[in-house]
């Protein structure tokens, strides 16, 4: 699940997948369009636009995104939480095309739409990742040696998490498709696709983290760094919270947890605390 191999086979389904999601979620909507297909049967917000559609192929993006986020957690915890802020930066694009029809038909206005709220949150998460990737690249080429006990764990938590990814990808898939069926004759309420899959994956990460960060501490003579991986436990536990809350109160959620990454790192990088000591990958 951890070689190269593998790595280009998930990335050439997660494409295939995402242009059959993509001419899939087209031909709904024009068929809706032309009368072929009945609006009432399916959610506005996701087939009344053709903008739409562009929803699913980033919703396959993001699976591979948090794919890869798993890839690098047994490599570099840094590099996994910088995953972890692309995805968030990733959800707030996608997000900007589910809402586009009631814009583009003039039902509302911009200023008090969702595409405002998604695209001020997306332009600072990717500002964010941007200086995240700079103060990461910063680090010095030394590494600590960590204890093969420690390595250890992070080889079996990384393929517990990918078991989960892959169990919990398909059964939320499922699910939500079972319902969109069951909405075309009880109207019953469709769980947000932005929800979907993530709250879940997002609370056992918070506690595979945490898992990390206990027994990294075990392996550190340096606190700064135990203080770092804590901050990057707050930074994934913000990002799980943002997704209950609605309107700017996620937004600001999501943006505090990107700060908190990226101040954790800096902070942990200032020579008072790394002179005379060896980085931590």
């Amino acid at each position: 699940m951890f070689t190269e191999s593998f790595k280009s086979r998930i990335e050439r389904i997660t494409l295939y997948f995402g242009i059959t999601a993509f001419i899939v979620h087209v031909a709904l909507i024009f068929s809706i369009k032309i009368g072929l297909l009945n609006i009432q049967y399916f959610p506005e917000n996701l087939f009344g636009n053709p903008f739409s559609a562009l929803f699913s192929p980033f919703s396959s993006l993001l699976v591979y995104e948090v794919y890869l986020l798993i890839y690098y957690l047994r490599i570099s915890y840094t590099k996994s939480v910088a995953k972890q802020l692309e995805i968030m930066a990733l959800i707030l694009l996608r997000n900007c095309f589910k809402d586009t029809g009631h814009l583009t038909e003039g039902h509302t206005s911009l200023l008090n739409s969702e595409l405002i709220k998604d695209l001020t949150g997306f332009i600072v998460i990717l500002v964010l990742v941007w200086l995240f990737y700079h103060l990461d690249s910063k680090r010095s080429e030394i590494k600590q040696e960590m204890s093969q006990q420690f390595i250890n764990l992070k080889e079996r938590l990384a393929v517990f998490l990918m078991i989960v990814f892959f169990g919990l990808s398909f059964f939320s898939f499922s699910t939500w498709i079972g319902d969109l069926i069951q909405f075309s004759t009880n109207k019953i309420s469709l769980g947000d696709p932005s929800h979907i899959f993530y709250t879940e994956f997002f609370t056992l990460l918070t506690f595979v983290d945490v898992l990390l960060l206990l027994s990294s501490a075990r392996h550190m003579k340096n606190t700064i760094l135990v203080i770092r991986n804590s901050g990057y436990v707050l930074a994934t536990f913000l990002t799980r919270i943002s997704f209950s809350l609605e309107g700017w109160e996620r937004i600001i959620t999501i943006i505090l947890g990107a700060l908190v990454a990226v101040f954790i790192l800096w902070i942990s990088r200032r020579r008072v605390f790394t002179q005379g000591l060896d980085s931590f990958q």
